[in-house]
């Protein structure tokens, strides 16, 4: 159609960045010359996109027995310490060299990275009673918001993470958070498949968006939840996914997307991917391109991650079978690249071959790609 916006090139694989353990949200910083990684280890690890990325030299002879182009080097940094349990998110101040960080154990931490090498300059223990589910820093970078296991959502300061506000009423587990670029409003949203919209000067409800669609009671088992929020630049659109539960157990569940406009809460589009076995939508980032990039995670070797232009019937890219069990993805601040995590493994998990009782566990290949400009 002559009216259709052009759709970019498919994404050009840069490199692989391999992993020791699994990781669980990763990064770009705002000036683009790192990628921050939270890892299932309890360490924040990190990689140098500054530096000149030449690939690893190899003799003569092995250039002949390996016909593959080496791929480019991006170099390691020592890690950063100071978590109890898995560090579950990891956000940049917008506009400082700050990084926030929360664990599985309730601790949130605000790190500095001015200088070579980052330091805590401010660290809150029980931030919230278990899990911290998710963080999002305001457009001004003045407030982070929290939620966790506990049912509660906080805001905190970021120049020193002293609490500011915390808001009671959500009434269930809150996976979801997002602040709407206006800086006035945050929206969550919980197990149940219900987003509320806060109104951040007197903290209280404004309306509700139904994703209850994102929810099932399988016998005694709660199966779903709002697994993500986010909104697009100018926050017209906001978009709310996780998936449309088939079964409790050994879940099954389609990833699902919704798209609401933001003045009137209208519907504008509900998103089905892939199958049943595909798992949940776990993260959503909008291009400057103005486009979707999305990952999603089910079942062992399945999932995918996908780009989407609103309004139009399926995602126009997808890459699935050789990129399953997606957990997190990155965009580049430039839209140059994205960076997406993937489970090791032909199966999406990784079997231990060790002989003497050691499991070494899981681990979490970041892919990362070159997105090409739109075609003309």
């Amino acid at each position: 159609m002559p009216n259709e916006p052009p759709k970019p090139l498919p994404p050009k694989p840069f490199t692989v960045i391999k992993t020791e353990r699994q990781i669980s949200s990763i990064r770009f910083s705002p000036d683009g010359k790192f990628l921050f990684a939270a890892g299932r280890d309890g360490k924040i690890h990190r990689w140098d996109f500054s530096q000149p990325q030449a690939p690893v030299e190899e003799s003569a002879d092995t250039q002949k027995q390996n016909s593959k182009v080496p791929e480019p080097v991006v170099p390691e940094l020592p890690p950063l310490s100071g978590h109890d349990g898995w560090v579950s998110q990891i956000a940049f101040h917008p506009k400082s060299p700050h990084l926030f960080s929360a664990d599985t154990w309730g601790r949130l931490i605000g790190w500095s990275l001015v200088g070579a090498t980052p330091q805590s300059v401010w660290n809150v223990p029980n931030a919230h009673d278990g899990w911290i589910r998710q963080v999002a820093l305001s457009a001004d970078g003045e407030q982070l918001a929290t939620c966790g296991l506990d049912k509660m959502i906080r805001l905190w300061s970021t120049a020193d993470g002293k609490k500011l506000q915390e808001i009671v009423g959500q009434g269930e587990d809150v996976f979801s958070l997002a602040f709407h670029p206006d800086g006035k409003s945050l929206v969550a949203g919980d197990l149940k498949g219900i987003v509320k919209h806060w109104n951040l000067a007197d903290g209280k409800v404004v309306r509700e968006f139904d994703a209850q669609i994102l929810y099932m009671l399988s016998f005694i088992q709660d199966v779903g939840g709002v697994r993500v929020l986010a909104f697009d630049a100018e926050g017209k659109t906001l978009a709310v996914a996780g998936a449309k539960p088939a079964s409790g157990g050994f879940v099954e569940a389609l990833p699902h997307v919704k798209f609401f406009n933001w003045s009137d809460g209208a519907e504008i589009q509900t998103l089905n991917i892939g199958e049943k076995t595909e798992g949940f939508v776990h993260e959503l980032a909008f291009h400057p391109d103005g486009y979707w990039v999305g990952v999603c995670s089910g079942q062992p070797g399945r999932g995918r991650f996908f780009f989407h232009r609103v309004g139009e019937p399926q995602p126009f890219f997808t890459a699935d079978k050789q990129m399953p069990n997606c957990h997190s993805a990155a965009l580049h601040p430039t839209g140059e690249r994205l960076a997406v995590i993937s489970n090791a493994g032909t199966s999406g998990q990784m079997k231990s071959k060790a002989r003497e009782g050691i499991y070494p566990g899981n681990s979490s290949p970041i892919h990362i790609f070159d997105l090409p400009k739109v075609t003309v």
